[in-house]
Parts: C-alpha cells; sequence; structure tokens
C-alpha cells in the first residue's frame, strides 16, 4: 500500500486463514525525523470496559521490522509489550501476527464463520504518533465486509480513517457475511450489524431500538457522534456488552428472541450501552482520561460511571414503557434483598470496589460474594436513592438527571476526567444542602442502604417479612463451552459446607452425565431435605459431593404506592418514573 495524502501512521489487517485463528498486521510509519534513532511499538495491555489486564502482548508472534527498502531492521524487545526498532531511514515498517480466538471476552477473535476485532487487542502504537491521524486497509477473507463506527476514508473501500489512536482504538471491527440494516434517527445514522441467525423480527428491532435512541437523546440534550452502529453477536455462548465511542458490541443467545422475558433482557443491555455513549465514553472519570492502555487506570468512580448505568438502563425503559412498572418495583425489591443479604457489602465500600476492579472485581474468587460489594449493582442502588434524596432536597425542582447533564457539559471529553469529590459537589448544588455524610456513608462507608426511608420520598412503601423459606444447594453455575462451572459459592450453604469451589467443573449428577439444562433441572427439581452427589474436576482430579437442598429463610420484600400522596411524593413519582399528570 503506497503512502495516503501524507498520513504518517498506516495500518493493514488482513487474515488469510481464518480457520488458523491468525491475524496479519503491517504497521507503516513515515516522515520520521532524522534525530529520532528509534521507533518504539507498545502493545495495550488491556481494553476499556473491562478493568483488567489481558497482556495482549501474548498473543504476538513472528515480530519483524524493515525499512521503506525492504532492508531488515534491527529491533529488541525491552519489557513484556514494547518493541524497540533501529530506524535506517524515513520509514519502519512493522509486521507481526496476532492468534485471536477470544470472541467471548469480546477482544479478537477469528475463525471460519467470521472475524470480531476490538483494535486494542490487536493493533499496537507508537507513543511519539499516537495523537496522529492514521488509516486502517483491511482485506477482508472471501465475500466477508467490514463494519465499524469509522468513516471510510475518500470513500475507499476497506480504507478507514481515524483521528488518533485513541479514537482508533475505540472502534472494533466485525469482518464477516452479518446482516446490517441501517436506519434514521433525529437526522444520525443508525445501523445493527447482526452476526448468527435467530427469530429476530427486523422492524421490531429498529421500532424499539429507536424508541431507547430518542430517549437518550432527549435526556442527554445533544448526541457526540455522526453515526451509531450495534454490532450484534447471537450464538449460543454469547452475552455481555462493551460501550465503544460510537458503536457497541452486544452478546445474545438465539432463543432470547422466542420470549419475552429474553427479548425484555436484550432491550436492557441496549439501554445499558447505549446510555454508556454519554457516561464513561464522554463523560469519564479523571483516572481514565486519558487512558493509559499499557497499564492499570485507577478510579474510584466506576460506582458512578457503571452503577449509573445500570440505574439509568432500566429506569428508561420505564419512561419509554418498554418496562413495567410493576417489573420495576420487582427489580427494587430485589435490589433491597441483594444489598442486605451480600455480606460482601458490610466490608468494601463502593469507592473501593471501583478502584480494586483491577485485582478483585474482574478476578472473581470463591471469597468475592463475601468479602467484595458490586459497583455495578450497589452503585446503581446507591445512584437510586441519591436521586431520591436530590429530588426531595430540591421539592422536586431537581433530579440526579440534571447531575448527570451538568456533568457531562462540565468535563468534556479528554479535556478534565472526574472525582467523586466533584460528582458530589454537583449533587449537592442540585439537592440544595451538604452531601458528605451521605457519601461518606454509602460510597466510602459501609452504611446499609436505608431502603425505606428513600423509597418513601416517592410514596413507596417498602416492607418486608422473614417468613418465606425456599430450599437451596447454594451453587450459581454458568455454562461454558458445553461445562458446566461452578462462579459462585454462597455463604453457609450445603455446597460450602460440602467444599466445592469457584471454577470445579461438574462432570456428573448422581453418576449420571448431564447436559447444563439438564443438570439445571434436575436439581431445581428437588425438594427440601433431598440428597444430591456431584463429581467435580478440580486440577485434574475427579471429586465426589454429597450436598443437599435446604430450607433458607428469605425476606419477602414488597413495595406498593401509599394511600393519600402528599403533593410533593406524587410530583416525585411521576416525574422520577415519566408519569404524566
Amino acid at each position: 500500500m503506497s503512502k495516503t495524502n501524507n498520513f504518517q501512521v498506516e495500518y493493514t489487517l488482513s487474515m488469510p486463514q481464518p480457520a488458523s485463528h491468525f491475524l496479519n498486521v503491517k504497521i507503516k510509519i513515515y516522515n520520521i525525523p532524522v534525530s529520532q534513532k528509534t521507533i518504539e511499538l507498545k502493545m495495550p495491555a488491556w481494553r476499556s470496559g473491562r478493568y483488567l489486564l489481558f497482556d495482549f502482548a501474548g498473543g504476538v508472534q513472528e515480530f519483524s521490522a524493515k525499512d521503506e527498502n525492504s532492508n531488515v531492521l534491527n529491533w529488541v524487545k525491552t519489557d513484556k509489550a514494547t518493541w524497540n526498532i533501529n530506524r535506517n531511514g524515513n520509514s519502519v515498517i512493522a509486521e507481526y501476527k496476532v492468534f485471536a480466538n477470544d470472541f467471548l471476552n469480546r477482544t479478537c477473535g477469528l475463525n471460519s464463520e467470521h472475524a470480531f476485532i476490538n483494535n486494542l487487542a490487536v493493533f499496537m502504537f507508537s507513543p511519539n504518533y499516537s495523537d496522529k491521524p492514521l488509516t486502517l486497509k483491511v482485506e477482508p477473507f472471501s465475500n466477508w465486509h467490514v463494519t465499524t463506527g469509522m468513516e471510510l476514508y475518500n470513500n475507499i473501500p476497506n480504507l478507514f480513517y481515524a483521528p488518533n489512536y485513541n479514537y482508533f482504538a475505540d472502534c472494533p471491527l466485525e469482518i464477516v457475511s452479518q446482516t446490517d440494516f441501517s436506519f434514521d434517527v433525529n437526522g444520525f445514522k443508525h445501523t445493527i450489524s447482526f452476526f448468527g441467525e435467530a427469530n429476530y423480527d427486523k422492524e421490531k428491532l429498529i421500532k424499539d431500538f429507536t424508541t431507547i435512541i430518542k430517549k437518550n437523546h432527549d435526556f442527554w440534550g445533544s448526541v457526540p457522534y455522526k453515526n451509531y452502529t450495534f454490532i450484534v453477536h447471537c450464538t449460543p455462548q454469547s452475552g455481555g456488552g462493551t460501550e465503544h465511542i460510537n458503536s457497541t458490541v452486544v452478546g445474545v443467545k438465539p432463543q432470547a428472541f422466542n420470549y419475552e422475558s429474553g427479548y425484555k433482557s436484550f432491550l436492557r443491555l441496549i439501554s445499558h450501552e447505549f446510555f454508556h455513549t454519554w457516561n464513561v465514553k464522554q463523560l469519564k472519570p479523571a483516572g481514565l482520561t486519558p487512558y493509559d492502555w499499557t497499564k492499570e487506570n485507577y478510579t474510584r468512580e466506576l460506582w458512578i460511571a457503571e452503577g449509573g448505568t445500570s440505574y439509568y438502563d432500566g429506569l428508561m425503559l420505564v419512561r419509554t414503557g418498554q418496562m413495567s412498572i410493576d417489573d420495576f418495583y420487582k427489580e427494587i425489591t430485589r435490589g433491597a434483598d441483594d444489598e442486605r443479604r451480600r455480606p460482601g457489602n458490610k466490608i468494601q465500600p463502593l469507592s473501593e470496589s471501583s478502584f480494586d476492579a483491577w485485582i478483585k472485581f474482574w478476578k472473581r474468587s470463591a471469597n468475592s460474594y463475601n468479602s467484595e460489594s458490586d459497583y455495578y449493582s450497589k452503585g446503581s442502588y446507591v445512584c437510586l436513592i441519591l436521586d431520591l434524596e436530590i429530588r426531595q432536597s430540591s421539592n422536586n425542582k431537581y433530579s440526579l438527571d440534571d447531575v448527570f447533564r451538568y456533568m457531562y457539559n462540565k468535563f468534556p471529553l479528554d479535556v478534565k476526567g472526574y472525582t467523586n469529590i466533584d460528582f458530589r459537589k454537583a449533587c449537592e448544588k442540585y439537592a440544595g444542602k451538604s452531601l458528605k455524610q451521605f457519601f461518606a456513608d454509602y460510597v466510602d462507608g459501609v452504611k446499609p442502604i436505608e431502603w425505606e426511608k428513600y423509597l418513601l420520598y416517592a410514596g413507596l412503601e417498602l416492607t418486608h417479612s422473614d417468613s418465606v423459606y425456599i430450599p437451596v444447594v447454594g451453587l450459581v453455575c454458568v455454562k461454558q463451552e458445553n461445562k458446566i462451572i461452578v462462579q459462585d459459592v454462597l455463604e453457609g450453604s450445603s455446597s460450602e459446607k460440602a467444599g466445592l469451589m469457584r471454577r470445579d467443573e461438574i462432570i456428573a449428577v448422581d453418576n449420571n452425565r448431564l447436559s447444563y439444562e439438564e443438570a439445571e433441572k434436575f436439581i431445581g427439581e428437588l425438594k427440601a431435605g433431598d440428597k444430591v452427589n456431584l463429581t467435580i474436576f478440580r486440577d485434574n482430579i475427579l471429586i465426589d459431593f454429597k450436598i443437599s437442598r435446604e430450607e433458607v429463610k428469605l425476606s419477602n420484600y414488597k413495595l406498593k404506592l401509599i394511600n393519600n400522596l402528599t403533593p410533593l411524593q406524587k410530583n416525585i413519582y411521576n416525574s422520577w418514573l415519566g408519569i404524566k399528570n
């Protein structure tokens, strides 16, 4: 590829043998100053949205370097993710391969069916040139095509442009024979790129996505993108999502489109990731501004960035009518039960959960539930009561909506990130009073949430009784490549007492090999007192455990709107949930 219009950095990506899982990468850097004797290339260590070191350099092999005349250049690797090249001319051309076989973590995957690439997992960068405009030429396999948030350069097929590496890093690539359909919302082009087979209704998807998009446009008051792309992976193992600057990658199982609750969960995921377009991709904590892709980026504000988004993803659907108020009530009661039941909430403050995400949240252990809080779920609970506190204190003149809009305008992208103190001061601005104690209790402390107090501000009465008994075995399992893997063992359960551990693989139930679905059904049908033998594969050793389904006393939470609401309670309730008087 010849140099394009004086760009100093050009990338080329090819995938000639998809079944090998190898991506071929070429990086060309032009017009290198004579004074610059070496070119340093670095491989990112993590990707945005997942606060965990992946050390992507581990997937790199067969690195080489040459100049514009194809002369071999000497290079040396100075640490696990840095290559120093001795230049010998005006240009440097580096080439290497990346082993790509990780679709579930949304990093990089390539097989005979398709390719998905988070650019941070594949493309090195040179610190001296990371702020320079760049191009990417993609050479798709066979008849595959590329879907991405990046724009074409001069409308040249498969040649894309980015203003700098950080923008480039935030524009994932879907490369396959996927189904793309575009639609306009408020004058902006939106595209749904669908990989996989499912019984979805294209027109319904467009209608429901449009409703979510419009509500977010109205909420924030401005649109920070020219076009937006929803990359949807629909496979039996798919799930979760990752936000990007003008796109998102979400996973959904095919069967989700066959029943109402599955489809509602999918819309909830879309609502969450799209809200991130403003909260995180534009409005960012100070610790993430700007991103440093080579190491951990510490922040105590993930409870706002992720927890706040988790709060609004459901609330926005209530306001659009895509989630019923009864379902929202159920979520609140489950939240109250979860917050009070989880032992880790009494040990780890939210700000600490955010800060330690790199070493705890994304490295869950058998002790996580018992010793850690969750900046997603508990962060959403604290945002809920903070919203109601601001509404109550301001006589319903202001809300957390106003706080987020104010923060969005005050802390623009890549200029200055915010801290918990900045966020607290913004909340105080709209509450009209000090919230130091609130933040000390619920953000930097471990005080149990006073759900009853705050919900009553909206006229909602939360009650509970401890008379409900349910039979449980105390295991939370997930399906991983047709394996049944223990994800959590509940404290005090028969499973914990028996010695089961996180990451154990369940091989058989009562000496019968069962699928995940069959095992789930079998254990779910056990009655209180029933015993079952589990055969576990742990550290290449088979172990048998005898567990039982025991009755556990649970708090039965109920939420209802009280009679004789005060005018303030009625106003708070209606404006909070988007109910027109």
